[in-house]
């Protein structure tokens, strides 16, 4: 659908989040999924350094490698990215510099784009308070008393 500036904005949030070690295997895990036959039309569109969808889907794929400790993944990602950026010095293009206002609609529309980045608040949200639950009560555990039920 490329909604890469979705998968950007994504991205991005995932700076705000807790990095766990879970959090960082399901990282590496999306990166090998990507770099499997099913994502190979993604990874084609990555050599579509003229696209307008380009820069998002660029930034979202370094996002990600910023995100992922020094690892096999890491390094299959950073190696399809260098080869990207060479294609495009060795091709002599320049980079493209559209700000978000000036790029073409993308594949989603900004209304659908907000709704989706609110709904990923609001269940990190409810992320956050569970995990709050579950910390008060590991750390403050309340003494509970058994009645003995009449017979």
């Amino acid at each position: 659908a490329r909604a890469y500036e979705v998968a950007f904005d994504l991205v991005q949030k995932f700076s705000e989040l807790d990095v766990s070690v879970g959090f960082l295997m399901q990282i590496d895990k999306l990166v090998q999924l990507l770099e499997s036959p099913v994502f190979v039309h993604l990874r084609l569109q990555l050599l579509d350094v003229e696209s307008p969808h380009h820069a998002p889907l660029l930034k979202s794929c370094y996002g990600l490698l910023m995100l992922l400790p020094q690892s096999d993944a890491f390094r299959s990602l950073n190696d399809r990215l260098t080869t990207v950026c060479n294609l495009r010095d060795n091709l002599g293009i320049p980079p493209v510099s559209l700000s978000r206002s000036k790029l073409p609609k993308p594949g989603i529309d900004a209304e659908r784009q907000a709704a989706l980045l609110s709904h990923f608040d609001t269940i990190m949200g409810y992320h956050r308070r569970a995990r709050r639950v579950v910390h008060i009560h590991n750390h403050h555990p309340t003494t509970t008393t058994t009645t003995a039920l009449p017979e």
